[in-house]
């Protein structure tokens, strides 16, 4: 039975989500405002009111709903608010003349109006609603002193009095039972939303962090590490286009002028597939594929890049293994790593490629006999924070690369991990799903 009284009490207040808190706490209080009004005629008409008094309340209560009607469901709060003050007032300063003055039991009706007020208005207005109701009551009481014949007497005896002060005082701490418990329960959930929100910002706030950092680290990717080479290519067109270059020395620029352009090229590319995730997301397209077959382009291309620097590079990809992946995001990905083990690698050094099955996924290991990862870095290796490094034949590497790599890896719902021995051994592994 509370449960249902509570519910009907928040659909009569609106929804939480419409409503301001001070228009929900007016919604409520024009009910209990209604409710009393509706209490009053009957104990007014046996108490003997005059029928001028009865025909006031009834008009009232007709402008009490009025004023509901258009807070609740016309949403005009302001002037609705406005009204119900003025009425308050009125409603209140008429009774106590027609009610016995201060014998009768409107002064305390006047405190309940009281806190209803303050409970719709917002704090800065308290003492507005302070001074107009102690001058109100405190010239009724003045005017009852001085000129108690404007005061009509409505008790025939004693007992008509207790009966009607009683009522009304067991009214008032009821309808301030109700006002209270629904202002505690609104403030409670006004808590609840602000420490949700609280919580929302603060995790926004890391989120933007993170943005930010990125960010930084973007930019310095772009002006240094992407100006460098570039610098470092306009140089050598120069000294080429100047000739003043011996045969040996020209092709030794040659030589350079390919590897950096190269290197410059794949930062690029990594670069712009970056923020593209970044601006606008990538859906993967996922389908089963041959990994044998989907990879061997990019397979051949780095396996003479890495002859190159007298690499010795094996392919055991499984040709049976079929995996869920995008073909474009895969190849990008192993382009990646393979580049990252041939820079990495120094020269008569091993690089491979195999592949296993392992119960729900196929695996993929690049492994390379290079430098390794050193400790100290192997925690921010999938992350902007990692440091340039250079190749054993001073190529540049960002780590931007293996940033990508776990993006796109985690888009075809996999998984990418490694395990490194500086000066020994670095495995990378990708797992997929099998098809």
């Amino acid at each position: 039975m509370r449960t249902r009284l509570k519910n009907l009490a928040w659909q009569l207040a609106g929804s939480y989500e419409d409503f301001s808190l001070e228009n929900r706490m007016f919604n409520i209080i024009s009910i209990i405002a209604l409710i009393a009004i509706t209490v009053s005629l009957p104990i007014n008409y046996l108490l003997g009111y005059p029928w001028q008094v009865l025909l006031f309340t009834a008009c009232i209560m007709a402008l009490q709903i009025y004023l509901y009607y258009i807070s609740r469901f016309k949403k005009r709060f302001y002037i609705s608010r406005i009204i119900f003050a003025v009425l308050s007032y009125v409603f209140l300063s008429v009774n106590y003349f027609f009610n016995s003055g201060i014998n009768g039991p409107t002064i305390l009706a006047f405190f309940l109006s009281y806190i209803f007020l303050i409970a719709i208005y917002n704090r800065s207005s308290y003492w507005l609603w302070t001074i107009l109701h102690f001058t109100t009551v405190m010239l009724l009481l003045t005017v009852d002193y001085y000129y108690p014949h404007l005061i009509v007497e409505n008790y025939t005896n004693e007992t008509q009095r207790c009966i009607d002060i009683t009522v009304t005082y067991m009214l008032m701490l009821f309808f301030s039972y109700v006002a209270l418990g629904f202002i505690k329960s609104n403030y409670e959930i006004e808590k609840a939303s602000s420490t949700e929100k609280t919580i929302a910002i603060e995790e926004q706030n890391v989120v933007l962090a993170k943005v930010n950092e990125e960010k930084n680290k973007l930019f310095s990717i772009v002006s240094h590490d992407l100006r460098s080479p570039l610098n470092t290519i306009q140089s050598y067109l120069e000294l080429l286009s100047f000739d003043i270059l011996e045969e040996k020395e020209r092709k030794v620029a040659e030589k350079e002028l390919v590897s950096l352009t190269k290197n410059t090229s794949d930062l690029l590319f990594n670069l712009l597939s970056w923020s593209k995730t970044q601006m606008e997301g990538v859906n993967a397209k996922l389908k089963p594929h041959n990994l044998f077959n989907v990879l061997a382009g990019t397979i051949n291309t780095q396996h003479a890049i890495a002859s190159q620097k007298d690499i010795s590079f094996s392919n055991d990809i499984d040709k049976e293994a079929v995996a869920v992946c995008d073909e474009d995001m895969l190849q990008l990905v192993v382009r990646n790593l393979l580049n990252n083990a041939i820079k990495f690698t120094p020269s008569f050094g091993k690089i491979s490629i195999h592949s296993k099955l392992s119960g729900n996924t196929v695996q993929l290991c690049i492994s390379d006999s290079g430098k390794g990862i050193p400790e100290e870095q192997q925690k921010e290796i999938f992350s902007l924070k990692i440091q340039s490094t250079y190749g054993t034949n001073k190529e540049k590497g960002i780590g931007l690369g293996l940033v990508l790599c776990k993006e796109y890896i985690e888009l075809q719902n996999g998984q990418i991990w490694f395990d490194s021995r500086p000066d020994v051994q670095t495995n990378f592994y990708i797992s997929l799903p099998v098809a």
